[in-house]
């Protein structure tokens, strides 16, 4: 998935809007007037303008296991050649969910999602195999803790969706911002029916839908990779720690080279710094590593298949 974001200029309000949308992706344009101080018509001018331009893109993202996604993988892979085509045929891949181009040692990062160890380490031997891939590092999630763009947390029970949340589901995952109403007409149900559902798919961890912002070089925060490595006993409570700094928007504890990692979002190299003094200095951190995302890709959650449609 090419990313095609027309160049803009994004001030402090916009920042503002991205902000509350990446955590609630289906506030109403009067929630966020009232958060940002404009006028309703204001507010929905400029969410509009975020989501034509491509600066973000909202949609409803699906817990991993309700996918049957229950091993996730982090994997660097150091290239001979264009990193470009390979991040390409890397992201023609159904079993990638992002994709990105990185600084550093190594060329590009991705994401590899399957029900079992067996098919990540399947699909690693097909990754390795992508013509200009010299080497890969990977590493296994064992716990998730934020995600800005996903569900995080026990995975619902087996079972307990039907064919009408399957359906919500589907619409969310195209259009996250999608009107009771059409989502309503989309499954057969009142306006009134459709919202229970809907905030019961939210509500029991099913769906999260936030705006999943589309880094293209020319806005003004930087996505940067961090990887822990971290002493002892501290990994969990490290872990914990860094997921409320206001500017990480990921963090998964790990098995591999590093005992977690971080994605963190920042509008200036100064800010990244500071990010990055603060999380130095935690009991227990040993070394952080950082690579800066240069160019996405790849980056969607969502399933085709989902619900056997």
């Amino acid at each position: 998935m090419p990313n095609q974001i027309a160049p803009g200029v994004l001030d402090d309000t916009d920042e503002a809007i991205i902000a509350l949308l990446e955590e609630d992706g289906r506030l109403t344009h009067r929630e966020i007037a009232a958060r940002v101080g404009l006028s309703r018509s204001a507010a929905a001018t400029r969410v509009q303008r975020l989501l034509t331009e491509g600066h973000i893109d909202v949609r409803g993202v699906v817990h991993p296991a309700v996918l049957g996604h229950d091993v996730l993988a982090h994997v660097s892979v150091t290239v001979n050649g264009s990193a470009s085509r390979v991040a390409h045929a890397a992201a023609a891949r159904d079993d990638t969910t992002l994709v990105s181009m990185t600084s550093g040692h190594h060329a590009l990062v991705l994401e590899l999602r399957a029900g079992t160890i067996v098919q990540i380490d399947d699909a690693l031997a097909e990754v390795r195999a992508i013509d200009g891939i010299v080497a890969t590092e990977t590493l296994l999630y064992t716990e998730v803790i934020r995600d800005v763009a996903a569900p995080v947390g026990p995975a619902p029970a087996a079972g307990s969706l039907d064919e009408i949340d399957y359906a919500l589901l589907r619409a969310l995952q195209s259009n996250g911002r999608a009107s009771y109403v059409d989502l309503a007409a989309s499954v057969g149900l009142s306006p009134a029916g459709t919202r229970r559902r809907v905030v019961q798919l939210l509500a029991g961890n099913v769906v999260r839908v936030g705006a999943v912002v589309r880094h293209s070089g020319h806005e003004r925060r930087t996505a940067t990779g961090i990887g822990l490595r971290i002493d002892g006993a501290a990994h969990r409570p490290v872990a914990q720690q860094v997921a409320h700094f206001p500017s990480v928007t990921f963090v998964a504890r790990t098995l591999g080279r590093f005992d977690a990692l971080l994605t963190v979002n920042t509008a200036t190299s100064g800010d990244l710094v500071e990010v990055l003094d603060h999380i130095r200095d935690l009991d227990g951190v040993h070394e952080a590593e950082t690579w800066s995302h240069l160019r996405f890709v790849k980056e969607t959650y969502a399933s085709l298949h989902l619900g056997g449609a």
